[in-house]
């Protein structure tokens, strides 16, 4: 089934929308993931929330949201370089309007798997690609287990680690660069 996938900035959504992301969040990482995360009626939300971040909303044909991806500049707050900065080896957290965090992505109802990853996921990983190259994004930053940096690899996804993992949590976390021409390149080969 093909995905509805739309990224603006969190003002262009409205607040039904929002709401309705927001508690599908707190489903994926508070109920299912068991993450310490704050839940306030039912939804998921942090301060990063609060600095009009884009996100990248996903819909099923029938319009159900079926996920989300949070996405910010780091030349401001974001989740690396003020939660995890542990994940930074000791490194600098970049601060550069060309290299944008991904962080909060879930998925529901997913379609089948390929590179261990379903088929929505992989359209989600070219789609937030393809917008950094549009946008003028030459890396992300990212926060993920190390399961799921071995599933980007394997799906062609350009990525490097900050430093080596550490648990968080309940996770073994990795920071990972990813970088977005390369990626685009590699995405369109599979």
């Amino acid at each position: 089934m093909p995905l509805q996938i739309e990224i603006a900035a969190r003002r262009a959504f409205p607040k039904a929308t929002l709401v309705a992301m927001h508690q599908m969040r707190a489903r994926a990482f508070r109920e299912r993931r068991g993450w310490d995360v704050s839940v306030l009626g039912g939804m998921e939300i942090d301060g990063f929330d609060a600095i009009d971040p884009h996100y990248m909303l996903l819909r099923e044909e029938d319009g159900m949201l079926c996920g989300c991806w949070r996405l910010l500049p780091t030349d401001g707050p974001y989740m690396l370089k003020d939660v995890f900065a542990q994940l930074l080896g000791g490194q600098a957290a970049p601060s550069d309007p060309q290299v944008w965090e991904l962080s909060r992505f879930v998925m529901e109802g997913e379609g089948a798997a390929g590179f261990g990853f379903s088929s929505h996921t992989l359209q989600s990983i070219r789609e937030v690609v393809e917008f950094g190259q549009r946008h003028g994004i030459a890396q992300y930053v990212t926060v993920t287990t190390t399961a799921v940096e071995r599933m980007l690899r394997q799906a062609g996804v350009a990525v490097r680690r900050f430093a080596p993992p550490h648990q968080v949590g309940v996770e073994t976390a990795v920071a990972l660069w990813v970088d977005v021409g390369a990626s685009l390149h590699a995405l369109r080969q599979h």
